[in-house]
């Protein structure tokens, strides 16, 4: 088999590639200087004589193939006989075909990352009890008191509970390492969605950021994993928010939605097709995004804030293709806006 990834010793971060009996086929410079061990000692040498065979690496390997998608994990930590500490990385695995593994890797931003943490594996069953657990109380705290909720303080409320439920479902799913690659459809009012998002926006971001809904009342109800299209929107959102902050006077954040027709889309065995899709632009009237970094803000580890791991945008365009959709950017000073696609699926009968 041909390595993947002979070419790329210039890439700023490890690379490695796996085959299916779990041993190395190829390592880039920067994953033989983060692993200290050369290509020549790693090439076909089962990855667990690297990386201790308990690392939740292997798990993540095992997820990524059996569901054929890209996974992006953050404070896997990594150690094994050659390590003179553990090394704790940002992790992005894709399928390189029906049974190979790319893996890239970056050394974590997060001062804080324990040296000696639970890793991913640990941290799933972390997130199943040590924050599930207050979740639930916050939940019945909230309930009790919107019995006795004045109008002014129901719909605060309403956003706790529904938040709360939200996290929960996310955090069993996260925990199982469930990908944004593999999202379960349902039909829901897209409107309804973003009414969520913006209503704890106004919340967070009260008296600073103005926000604008202008919908298109004619829209039907789409298809798509509403978990992860609230994760994908409030991202966008929240970072248009912030960026509008950095204005003078007047922050303020717009949500439109509209019909698109014409929109390309991908079909597995058809190629391309033309449908009916949505759009939604959520625009700022921020500093803008230079030219130099638009070409990279969905990548994997690419961020402009300080101690960001840059996750976030790659988070966001991973949903959205997985929807089989489309992510469009212009910016100028006072004017940026993200215009998502999502195409109008039919419901597959059971």
């Amino acid at each position: 088999m041909t390595a993947l990834i002979d070419l790329a010793d210039l890439a700023p971060f490890g690379l490695l590639q796996i085959d299916a009996r779990r041993r190395v086929v190829a390592a880039n410079q920067m994953a033989q200087s983060m692993l200290r061990q050369s290509s020549r000692v790693m090439l076909r040498k089962p990855l667990s004589e690297i990386v201790f065979h308990d690392s939740p690496i292997f798990e993540l390997i095992d997820k990524t193939l059996s569901q054929n998608g890209t996974l992006s994990a953050g404070g896997v930590v990594l150690n094994g006989p050659g390590f003179s500490a553990p090394l704790i990385v940002d992790l992005r695995l894709r399928p390189a075909d029906a049974t190979s593994v790319v893996i890239a890797f970056n050394q974590a931003n997060d001062p804080d990352v324990v040296e000696n943490g639970p890793g991913v594996a640990a941290f799933g069953r972390i997130l199943g009890h040590e924050v599930k657990n207050p979740l639930a109380g916050i939940s019945g705290a909230a309930q009790l008191l919107k019995r006795s909720a004045d109008q002014n303080e129901e719909p605060l409320l309403s956003i706790i509970l529904d938040e709360t439920k939200r996290i929960e479902r996310l955090i069993s799913r996260l925990s199982a390492f469930e990908l944004f690659s593999a999202p379960r459809f349902d039909s829901f009012n897209i409107h309804a969605l973003l009414d969520r998002i913006l209503s704890a926006e106004e919340v967070v971001f009260v008296d600073k950021v103005r926000f604008q809904r202008r919908y298109d009342p004619s829209l039907p109800e789409i298809m798509g994993d509403q978990d992860h299209l609230h994760e994908a929107f409030l991202n966008v959102i929240r970072n248009a928010s912030e960026a509008a902050l950095d204005v003078a006077s007047s922050p303020t954040v717009t949500v439109e939605t509209a019909f698109e027709t014409g929109f390309a889309i991908a079909g597995l065995r058809s190629g391309q097709r033309l449908g009916r899709a949505i759009r939604v632009t959520i625009r700022d009237n921020g500093p803008g995004i230079p030219q130099e970094r638009r070409d990279k803000l969905f990548q994997i580890f690419s961020s402009s804030k300080s101690g960001g791991r840059g996750l976030g945008l790659s988070v966001v365009s991973e949903i959205i293709s997985a929807h089989q959709g489309r992510i469009k950017l212009t910016s100028k000073p006072g004017d940026t806006r993200f215009s998502i696609y999502l195409p109008l699926l039919r419901k597959t009968k059971k």
